[in-house]
C-alpha cells in the first residue's frame, strides 16, 4: 500500500515520512478512543526470541459446515489464556505445487492423527505467534480432541514451511487479553465496531473493536519472518521511512561494533555464542556475521528517540549450531546512521 501511494503521487522520502507518521498517529488515536493502547499490542506485532510460533492444521472435509473457519475458531478461541496477546493469521494451503505442500507437511507436521493427503486447499491453517512451549502443547492436546485437527507445525525457526506460510496466510485479528481487534471496511466509520468474520468472540466474553483495514494492514498486521529476497526490499525501505526521512539501502552499510560492546558481548552473552560455535570469533568477524544476517532479514520495532536523536530497529538473526541442534536465535538492536552509512550495535541478546 505505501509503495503504491508513493509511486502514484510521486512522493519523496520526506513526504512519505510525514505521511506515515500522521497515519500512525491517527491509528493510535482510533485505538485510544476504543480504550486500547497501541503499545500493549506490541508483543503480537513483532517476533520475540523468548517466545515461539505454531501453525495448527485442520481437515475441512471433517467439518460438516462449509463455514469451517468459524468452526475452527470456535475450537481455538476458548483455548487462549486470559492474559495472553497474539496475532492470528489464517488461510487454506493454496498453491499449484501440491507435491511441495505434501513434502512440507511430511517434514514439519507434528501429527495428532494419521492423514492421507489429497489437496492443500482442503487444509485450513491457523497461525499463532507469541506462544510459550507450554501453550503450544496445551493447544495441541486440547485440539487433538477435535476430529478435524491434524496437528501443528513448529514455527520458531526459519524453514521451508515457514517461508511458504508467510506467502499465503492473511492476518485475521489481534487478541489482547479479553479484547479482539480486527479490520473493517475502509468506508465504514472508525466510530463503529464490526465483526466482519463473524467469529464467536462474544460467546467467550471478548470485547470486540475494529478499525478501517487501511490502518489495520499498516500497523496491526504481523509479518511472518522470512528472508528478504533480491528485488523485494521495499518492506525494509518503507520500515526505515517510517522513522527517518533519510532512507538508504542498508545492505552495504558497515557494522559499528565498539571494543567495549564486543567485550561485553563476549562476557555476558558467551553462552549463546558458544551454542552457535562462535565464542572465539573476533570483533571484525562478529561484525561481518551480523551484517550477513541483517541483509536477508526483516527489521522490526523501528523507533526514533527524539531526546537522543537516535533511530533504531531490531532484527532477529539465526546462527547455525555446530552440534547440529536448532539454530541459536539472537535479537540485535541497531542504530540506523545513514549519514555515516553504518549500523551501530546497541545490544545483542
Amino acid at each position: 500500500m505505501l509503495e503504491v501511494t508513493r509511486e502514484y503521487f510521486g512522493l519523496n522520502p520526506g513526504q512519505m515520512y510525514h505521511g506515515i507518521q500522521a497515519t500512525h498517529a491517527q491509528a493510535v488515536d482510533i485505538l485510544t478512543s476504543k480504550n486500547i493502547k497501541y503499545l500493549d499490542l506490541r508483543s503480537a506485532l513483532a517476533p520475540r526470541v523468548d517466545r515461539v510460533e505454531a501453525a495448527f492444521l485442520f481437515d475441512s472435509e471433517c467439518i460438516s459446515s462449509d463455514w469451517y473457519g468459524y468452526e475452527v475458531a470456535n475450537s481455538i478461541i476458548p483455548l487462549f489464556a486470559p492474559e495472553s496477546t497474539h496475532s492470528i493469521l489464517c488461510g487454506d494451503l493454496i498453491g499449484d505445487d501440491q507435491e511441495l505442500i505434501r513434502s512440507l507437511l511430511r517434514e514439519s507436521l507434528i501429527p495428532a492423527r494419521s492423514y492421507n493427503f489429497k489437496h492443500g486447499t482442503l487444509l485450513y491453517c491457523v497461525y499463532l505467534n507469541n506462544l510459550s512451549d507450554a501453550a503450544v502443547q496445551r493447544f495441541h492436546d486440547e485440539l487433538s480432541k477435535t476430529p478435524a485437527y491434524l496437528g501443528y507445525m513448529p514455527m520458531e525457526y526459519a524453514s521451508p514451511a515457514k517461508f511458504y506460510l508467510s506467502t499465503i496466510l492473511v492476518n485475521a485479528y489481534v487478541k489482547h487479553r479479553k479484547q479482539i481487534v480486527l479490520p473493517h471496511e475502509d468506508d465504514r466509520p472508525n466510530s463503529e465496531n464490526a465483526n466482519l468474520i463473524d467469529y464467536p468472540f462474544a460467546k467467550y466474553s471478548y470485547r470486540l473493536s475494529s478499525l478501517q483495514s487501511m490502518y489495520f494492514d499498516l500497523f496491526l498486521s504481523y509479518k511472518i519472518e522470512r528472508p528478504v529476497l533480491p528485488g523485494f526490499t521495499v518492506d525494509t525501505e518503507m520500515s526505515l521511512n517510517a522513522v527517518s526521512e533519510n532512507v538508504l539501502p542498508i545492505d552495504d552499510f558497515s557494522i559499528l561494533l565498539s571494543d567495549d560492546k564486543f567485550n561485553y558481548l563476549m562476557r555476558e552473552k558467551r553462552g549463546k555464542l558458544e551454542k552457535a560455535g562462535i565464542a572465539s570469533v573476533t570483533r571484525n568477524g562478529l561484525s561481518q556475521l551480523i551484517q550477513e544476517k541483517i541483509n536477508g532479514s526483516y527489521i522490526y520495532n523501528m523507533t526514533h528517540l527524539a531526546d537522543h536523536d537516535v533511530t533504531k530497529f531490531n532484527v532477529i538473526i539465526e546462527l547455525p549450531r555446530t552440534d547440529g541442534g536448532h539454530p541459536t536465535r539472537m535479537l540485535a538492536s541497531l542504530e540506523y546512521q545513514p549519514n555515516q552509512k553504518q549500523l551501530r550495535v546497541i545490544t545483542l541478546h
